[in-house]
């Protein structure tokens, strides 16, 4: 016969042992490199000469499926990386990235006609079937070719 004891430890052990782990939030510190909007051909893009692609980039998290950014999002808690008003884009694009999407040794994406100005960007992976909260952001002032890091609101 159990004890009652022990029957309240198992009680109490058995819903620590069912809870699945969360996909931790990533700690998403890009860098942004610019170029000009070229054809393939080395030709600037008539009519997109004001436009600018961006390659993001990022380290590779283990165990990552799939990421995604989100794109000048502003329904997305800082704190806690929860989307604040549900579907609710706010103006802003979530882009789908595959995980096996790799510049220079690090995971990026490639945003041909990004518009000049302050480009924001969250990110979250997909690890094991399971999202991850939003990132903090990171901030871009795209403005001319370059390498860029993080710049504060």
């Amino acid at each position: 016969m159990m004890s009652s004891a022990t029957r309240l430890l198992s009680l109490l052990i058995v819903p620590l042992v069912t809870v699945s782990a969360t996909v931790d939030r990533p700690n998403f510190k890009a860098t942004a490199r610019v170029k000009q909007h070229y054809h393939r051909t080395g030709q600037l893009v008539d009519g997109e000469e004001h436009l600018l692609k961006a390659i993001i980039r990022w380290d590779p998290m283990i165990g990552a499926e799939e990421y995604q950014l989100c794109h000048n999002c502003n329904h997305i808690s800082e704190e806690t990386g929860a989307e604040k008003n549900g579907d609710d884009l706010d103006g802003g694009e979530i882009i789908e990235v595959d995980a096996d999407s790799f510049c220079g040794g690090q995971a990026c994406h490639v945003m041909p006609g990004c518009p000049q100005g302050l480009n924001k960007f969250h990110l979250r992976v997909k690890v094991d079937g399971e999202w991850s909260a939003w990132s903090n952001y990171q901030n871009f002032n795209v403005k001319e070719p370059g390498n860029f890091d993080h710049e504060e609101l």
